[in-house]
């Protein structure tokens, strides 16, 4: 249903578009009278990276990457020993 010229009585006050719904539901409510709400989408494209922070940006998830393998490794081996352990 689209919205046609002055509205309904419906159970909430104002004619436009949005007179359906509750007041705090309305675009108006959530970003402010007047806003472009439309210009709050979420999927926003993310600009490029340069190729030097690209790289920083990698090594450092590459060193983390790293860290939680030698770390499950360790885990892995605590677990190993102690299958070992209850087979005795």
């Amino acid at each position: 249903m689209g919205w046609r010229g002055r509205g309904s009585a419906g159970p909430w006050p104002g004619r436009g578009p949005y007179s359906n719904l509750p007041p705090w539901e309305r675009p108006g409510w959530l970003y402010g009278r007047g806003a472009c709400w439309y210009m709050y989408e979420p999927y926003r494209a993310v600009p490029p990276t340069n190729p030097e922070d690209e790289a920083t940006i990698l090594v450092e998830q590459k060193i983390m990457i790293e860290e939680q393998l030698k770390s499950m490794q360790e885990t892995l081996k605590r677990i190993q020993e102690r299958l070992n352990q209850l087979k005795k």
